[in-house]
């Protein structure tokens, strides 16, 4: 009891000096631009330029109303209504300068003794007008005592009928309604000025717990909270005996109009710009989140947008046609999200986060809130190209695609799709395949915190979860913990699309207030991530994807130049595409809003897509027609796809024909020396290496790989039926058909891998020496 009563005299003394210390304190984190609202037009407008540089507006993106909210002045809402508010919420109104002492120090009492559940209480109109637009609700006595002294400020500055008006204008109303003339349009189909007294008292019970006292799915709890606002009212003298006796005894009798409780619907890309301006103000001038929502929503911002209206049409008239997108297993259709962006400047021009007609605002946009596995996309932003960055390889680069472990089970690791190895494979075949073994390979050799760093610092990828990403499952496969989005991926690609300088990506130029003062400038996050040469050599190796690896279904290419890149989570449950050209780049994902497989439906849904979209702008004039610009420190050379040096004498002779490729290298680290991979030797003319009974005019000279290798089980690697295993000898084991011809070398039967055929093109010569052949020659 001492203590209440000790606290309960400290803050008598505190209400004494308050209006001295109230004047003395700067304004701190309260912005005058929210108490400015409703003044003038609160309508906030999009802008786009065109190509003259003009300014257009964007007349279907209008943004008006806190999220779902119309703005009605205090002069057309019906007495009952502001009394019914001011009779359940703040009684002496019109009495206090914003603060309610009498109701704060019950407040305080009830704080110490425990009895409010930890929150203070005693809120006026003013204070929870504050609440509103600042979103500041914490339980603590610091933020209590703020908010006292902000209430003591804005009334000072505003009249109570503007202090009412705003309040009424914000308050959380259920259903997704804001605001009083929401309210009266989604419940009773009327303007506020035509509401009676207990459809107001019916508004005004709602606010206390939005839930709780919601009319359309609690109509019993609020009429016990409306009943209690009627007899306030009387008791006040706001209404009458017979006003209310007549009130009291109606029911709950709602009109509902479901359109109301929608509101406009902006269109994916306002909505993106409206997200990106919130976040900035929250980031750049000190705002809380409902703060920066309530001043773009209600502030009469001018925002100027990136968009290209002819892309943005092409893009949203596509999406909503759902016939575009295939049927699955069920009768389901998946869900896919797009976006094209300028990679000179990092301008997002078109975007379409969902598939069909939308329906809402500031719902899930796939492209921008989604965070998928990302799959072999990733790929040349996590290991090609900051590994030709320094050097570590080039173009030409020869691994050896074959499982790097065996697990306990017996499976090789890593696997790939489809599910054959390669043997001997440059660095561009890998990524024109996504050959996973490779992938691995290079983030060896480049190590996994670079590449980690390469992507969080330079690229700006946010959503890596640290040490569960810093490994060959995120980096080197695209198998992420928490997924990526594709906006993060097409910020990255910037920097291969731009010649090495990510940009980034931006929805907005510049917002302007209602006064047309500059109130954000979205510059470019320009900086050079990239030398031009390993840009423009990995941009190569890309447009070989296209041409003629798991991008070639594009047709796009035979217009223009294209590079680009799919990716595959596991369990096929995202499909990814992204791609560009010189002037354009553009990401595709496809899948499930909760995650299942999609390949029920054959191939990579999402490459159709953006071959669709990207060839429709071609068609209408949307992309220029230009061809990748060479670096002049980049030269082509041919050489060995085998070896990965310059031809020798031997590679002519590889019975697979012409083992010659031309790639782009940085002068000084091209190819060097000759190949030393290819070895020639004896092939009997009847088929097979020939032995030592095979008659010198009957064979010829073939060259085979100087690679060996074995396996604790048995595989298929494409080129294992080419492999040299030293001279032939004469002695060992007998050897079937199926096995090399050093097989016999071994005592006993080995891995050495298969190729698509059965018999192996390096078994030994069984047709010359008669039928006792092998029997002579294992003897």
């Amino acid at each position: 009891m001492s203590l209440t009563l000790a606290i309960l005299a400290s803050l008598s003394v505190l209400v004494a000096g308050f209006g001295i210390w109230a004047c003395t304190v700067p304004d701190g984190e309260l912005k005058e631009e929210l108490f400015a609202i409703g003044v003038a037009d609160r309508t906030t407008r999009l802008f786009v330029y065109d190509a003259s540089g003009n300014e257009k507006e964007l007349a279907g993106d209008r943004v008006s109303g806190f999220e779902n909210s119309l703005y009605c002045s205090v002069n057309n809402m019906s007495p009952y209504l502001k009394n019914a508010f001011i009779a359940i919420e703040d009684k002496r109104f019109y009495d206090h300068g914003g603060i309610d002492w009498a109701r704060t120090l019950a407040a305080a009492k009830g704080y110490v003794s425990g009895q409010n559940d930890g929150a203070f209480g005693g809120s006026t109109i003013t204070q929870q007008l504050i609440k509103n637009l600042t979103g500041e609700s914490e339980k603590t006595l610091s933020r209590k005592v703020s908010e006292l002294i902000r209430a003591a400020k804005v009334e000072r500055k505003l009249s109570k009928n503007a202090i009412l008006e705003q309040y009424l204008n914000v308050v959380n109303l259920a259903e997704n309604c804001y605001g009083v003339k929401t309210a009266a349009n989604a419940y009773f189909s009327k303007e506020p000025s035509e509401l009676s007294l207990a459809e107001s008292a019916t508004i005004a019970a709602i606010t206390n717990n939005p839930t709780k006292y919601n009319p359309i799915r609690h109509p019993e709890q609020n009429k016990k909270r409306r009943d209690v606002i009627l007899l306030e009212m009387l008791a006040q003298k706001m209404i009458s005996e017979e006003e209310y006796r007549e009130a009291i005894s109606t029911g709950i009798e709602l009109k509902v109009n479901k359109d109301a409780m929608t509101g406009r619907v902006n269109s994916w890309y306002a909505d993106l710009a409206i997200s990106d301006v919130i976040k900035d103000l929250v980031k750049e001038k000190g705002y809380t989140e409902a703060a920066a929502g309530r001043l773009v929503y209600c502030g009469g911002l001018k925002i100027y947008v990136a968009m290209n209206e002819e892309l943005q049409k092409i893009v949203s008239e596509y999406y909503e046609n759902t016939s575009h997108f295939p049927v699955h297993q069920g009768g389901e259709q998946a869900q896919s999200s797009l976006m094209i962006i300028d990679p000179k400047n990092g301008d997002i021009l078109a975007i379409a986060g969902a598939v069909g007609k939308k329906a809402f605002n500031r719902v899930q946009n796939f492209a921008t809130d989604t965070k998928r596995p990302s799959g072999s996309v990733i790929k040349p932003l996590s290991v090609y190209a900051p590994a030709i960055e320094k050097n570590i390889i080039t173009y030409g680069t020869v691994f050896d695609d074959v499982p790097l472990l065996f697990r306990q089970n017996g499976a090789p690791w890593p696997k790939n799709s489809p599910d054959i190895y390669r043997g001997l494979t440059t660095v561009s075949t890998a990524l024109t395949h996504s050959v996973n073994t490779v992938s691995v390979s290079i983030l060896r050799r480049l190590g996994a915190k670079e590449s980690y760093r390469f992507l969080k610092e330079r690229l700006g990828f946010t959503s890596l979860s640290g040490e569960k990403d810093l490994g060959a499952a995120a980096l080197a496969l695209g198998q992420q913990h928490q997924g990526v989005s594709l906006r993060e991926l097409l910020g990255g690609y910037t920097a291969l699309a731009n010649e090495g300088v990510f940009e980034g990506t931006r929805s907005y130029y510049k917002v302007l207030d209602s006064k047309g003062e500059l109130l954000l400038s979205k510059e470019s996050e320009e900086r050079r991530v990239l030398s031009a040469d390993t840009a423009y050599i990995t941009t190569m190796m890309l447009r070989r994807a296209v041409r003629e690896g798991t991008g070639k279904a594009i047709t796009l290419k035979e217009r223009v130049d294209v590079a680009g890149k799919t990716g595959t989570s596991s369990n096929n449950c995202d499909k990814w595409f992204i791609g560009y050209t010189p002037t354009l780049l553009c990401g595709v994902w496809y899948g499930y809003e909760y995650p299942k497989s999609v390949a029920d439906v054959s191939g990579n849904h999402a490459l159709k897509i953006f071959d669709d979209i990207m060839t429709c702008a071609a068609e209408k004039g949307a992309m220029q027609n230009e061809s990748f610009h060479t670096p002049e420190n980049v030269v082509a050379v041919r050489y060995c796809k085998d070896s990965g040096q310059p031809l020798g004498e031997a590679c002519s002779f590889d019975p697979r024909g012409d083992r010659s490729e031309i790639g782009y290298f940085k002068k000084g680290t091209e190819p060097r020396g000759e190949c030393r991979c290819h070895v020639l030797i004896d092939y009997c003319d009847q088929g097979g290496v020939a032995t030592d009974v095979c008659p010198e005019e009957g064979t010829h000279k073939i060259a085979l790989l100087r690679v060996l290798r074995t396996f604790p089980r048995q595989i298929k690697v494409l080129d294992a039926p080419y492999s040299y295993g030293g001279i032939f000898v004469k002695k060992g084991r007998e050897l079937s058909n199926n096995e090399p011809y050093y097989a016999n070398k071994y005592e006993t039967k080995q891995n050495f891998g298969i190729g698509m055929g059965v018999i192996p093109y390096n078994h030994a010569c069984n047709i010359h020496g008669g039928d006792d052949f092998w029997r002579r020659r294992a003897g």
